[in-house]
C-alpha cells in the first residue's frame, strides 16, 4: 500500500466520529474494485521488464496503476517511460497482453486490437504520441526523471520521432512457444527501421490468469 493510501484511510478514520460512522468508513476502505487480469498483467509487466528483462528501464511514478476509476489506464500505451540503451536514453513505448487463449499464436496478438497493431500506433501516430509525451511530461517535474525526459524526448525530436524503444509484452499461463512471439515479431521489423527499437517479449507463469486476482487477495495484508 502507497504512502498516499495509508494518509487517505488515516484521514477518513479520524474524521468518523460515532460507531455508526466508523463502520460506515471501515466497509468503504475495503470496497476497492477487483482487479482484473489484464491490469495485473500491466503492473506485472512494468516489474518484470525493470527487473528481469535485461534493459535498464525506469518507469516514472509509482507503480499503482491510477484507481480513481475501476478501468483507469494509460492514455494511448499501456507502458511509457525510459530506457538507457549503448548510453543514451530513449523513450519507452510499449503494449502488455495478458491471454490463456491455447491458439498459437494468441488472439491477442492478431487483428486491429492485435499487439502488434497497437504497438505499430506507438511508433508511428503523432497524436498518440503527443498525448504520451504530455502526460510523461507532467509526471517528470523532479530529479532524476527531468533529467532522463529531455534526454530521451530530445532524441525523439531530433530523429522526427524514430529514436525510441517499443515493447510489448506477452503473459501467458500456457505452455511455452516461440511462434507465440516469432510472426507478429518478423511483421513488426520490417515496419519499424531503424533507428526504433523493437523488443518482444513472452512470460509463462504457473499461476492461472482467472486466479491473480485471487491469489493477491489472499497475499494482501
Amino acid at each position: 500500500m502507497s504512502d498516499s493510501d495509508l494518509g487517505f484511510e488515516a484521514d477518513l478514520r479520524a474524521l468518523a466520529t460515532t460507531g455508526m460512522k466508523t463502520e460506515f468508513v471501515e466497509g468503504l476502505l475495503r470496497a476497492v474494485p477487483e482487479l482484473e487480469g489484464w491490469e495485473i498483467g500491466e503492473a506485472l509487466a512494468e516489474c518484470i521488464l525493470k527487473t528481469d528483462s535485461g534493459l535498464d528501464i525506469h518507469w516514472p511514478w509509482n507503480t499503482v496503476r491510477d484507481r480513481r476509476t475501476p478501468r483507469a489506464s494509460l492514455p494511448g500505451a499501456d507502458l511509457v517511460g525510459f530506457c538507457k540503451y549503448n548510453d543514451v536514453v530513449l523513450l519507452v513505448f510499449g503494449e502488455v497482453k495478458t491471454s490463456s487463449d491455447r491458439n498459437t499464436p494468441p488472439n491477442v496478438m492478431n487483428g486491429g486490437s492485435g499487439m502488434a497493431w497497437q504497438l505499430e500506433k506507438c511508433a508511428t501516430l503523432l497524436d498518440i504520441q503527443r498525448t504520451l509525451l504530455q502526460w510523461l511530461h507532467a509526471r517528470c517535474t523532479s530529479e532524476p526523471f527531468r533529467t532522463l525526459y529531455e534526454q530521451a524526448v530530445g532524441r525523439f525530436l531530433a530523429s522526427e520521432g524514430k529514436e525510441l524503444l517499443i515493447v510489448g509484452v506477452l503473459l501467458r499461463d500456457t505452455t511455452p512457444n516461440e511462434d507465440d512471439l516469432q510472426r507478429r515479431g518478423k511483421w513488426l521489423s520490417q515496419k519499424l527501421l531503424e533507428p526504433t527499437k523493437t523488443k518482444l517479449f513472452a512470460w509463462y507463469l504457473p499461476v492461472p490468469i482467472s486466479d491473480w486476482s485471487k491469489l493477491l487477495q489472499e497475499e494482501g495484508p
